[in-house]
């Protein structure tokens, strides 16, 4: 699980970059639509604004003249004006409602009074909040349907007249250029807040594939650096241990034997010995018959003596011997002594170390492991040579 976790440290949550643009793309959409609506109200309050004068331009024209009948100012003005089921005119005097859209509609209305038409709640209110001389306009609902109502109060022969004219608001919001213009910037708002929406989460995800991929190779790095280390670790502590690739000064099998006298399975325990010449180096001496030599060989040697002895572990004489006889080297042999048991140990050991001349078993290195190439060899017999001088 902790593997697990550190592999996720690097990831970016999809889920929590998909509910944070769900959230950010939402106010955005709600910002658009808020915009779209001012945008909309502007285009109908410029329109509004035209209508007013319009509406203003028909009363100067009724004004023109006096005493004009209702009938005349009807026939003579109003049933000239274009109208249509989206665009018409209504007038009336008092509460009486006079003229509405067309004949048909005159009809249908006529003798009534005005709030027989104006029925909705937006409609009455602003019908009945018109001021004398000065035209205004509102949205209003009449018959389900979004109006902007442009209308005014004024005095004519002593009477009062209110006129207004509707406009369905469809009629300008579905206007060819402007719908077009709308639905151009719709599209806009669609694709940027679809990059928005969508360039995050695909970034979210390719990081995650990303660090996936660089934490799948990290970890496959951990584990080739593990593999390694391991490998040097066994190969240094092989190196350390193989008695192959290892030589100890001479007084260091002190130790080996202190170790042997207690392991029974280690015996027969054979001795070879040997003296080197002077033109023999140990590290020629050896590596000459490093193959012959195997890890149950321990080798020890003196520079000073130019003495070089083989510890064979479970080894009988007969063997010894024949190793013996396969040294490739300018040495002499000094002899080969076998230890059959524990108690033949020491007395072995003795037999070897008199052949060898009894060399000096004790050092400030004891048990230090000595691996000497030619130069060890060199600064014992210059060191040799200035003692004989």
């Amino acid at each position: 699980m902790q593997k697990k976790s550190k592999r996720e440290k690097n990831t970016i949550s999809v889920g929590l970059i998909l509910v944070i643009m769900i959230i950010v793309t939402g106010a955005f959409v709600a910002l658009t639509y808020f915009e779209m609506h001012r945008y909309e109200d502007g285009i109908i309050d410029v329109c509004a604004t035209q209508q007013d004068s319009y509406v203003q331009l028909v009363i100067d024209q009724i004004n023109l003249k006096e005493n004009r009948s209702d009938q005349e100012i009807i026939e003579n003005i109003l049933s000239t004006l274009d109208s249509s089921s989206n665009r018409y005119w209504t007038f009336s005097k008092e509460q009486t409602m006079l003229y509405v859209k067309d004949a048909l509609e005159t009809n249908r209305y006529q003798s009534l009074t005005a709030r027989s038409y104006y029925t909705s709640e937006s409609a009455d209110n602003f019908f009945e909040g018109l001021i004398e001389n000065k035209v205004q306009h509102e949205r209003i609902i009449l018959d389900n349907k979004d109006y902007i109502a442009s209308g005014a109060l004024f005095r004519y022969n002593d009477q009062d007249y209110r006129i207004c004219l509707l406009t369905n608001t469809t009629v300008l919001l579905d206007n060819n250029k402007f719908l077009g213009s709308k639905m151009e910037l719709i599209i806009i708002f669609i694709v940027v807040y679809s990059l928005i929406f969508i360039f995050p989460i695909a970034m979210a995800i390719l990081n995650n594939i990303v660090q996936k991929k660089n934490n799948a190779t990290n970890e496959e790095l951990r584990d080739v650096n593990l593999t390694v280390e391991r490998l040097n670790e066994r190969l240094t502590t092989n190196e350390i241990y193989d008695n192959r690739l290892n030589l100890f000064s001479l007084p260091t099998i002190n130790l080996f034997l202190d170790e042997y006298r207690s392991v029974s399975k280690a015996f027969p325990i054979s001795f070879i010995a040997f003296r080197y010449s002077d033109k023999e180096t140990v590290s020629k001496f050896f590596g000459h018959n490093c193959v012959l030599l195997g890890k149950r060989d321990l080798k020890f040697y003196d520079g000073k003596e130019h003495l070089a002895l083989i510890m064979c572990i479970k080894c009988d004489n007969k063997t010894a011997k024949s190793i013996q006889s396969k040294i490739k080297a300018d040495a002499e042999c000094l002899g080969v002594e076998t230890a059959v048991s524990r108690p033949a140990l020491d007395r072995t050991v003795n037999k070897i170390m008199d052949k060898m001349g009894n060399p000096v078993l004790t050092t400030n290195d004891t048990g230090k492991v000595m691996r000497p190439d030619s130069r060890t060899e060199s600064r014992y017999r210059t060191k040799t040579t200035e003692e004989s001088k």
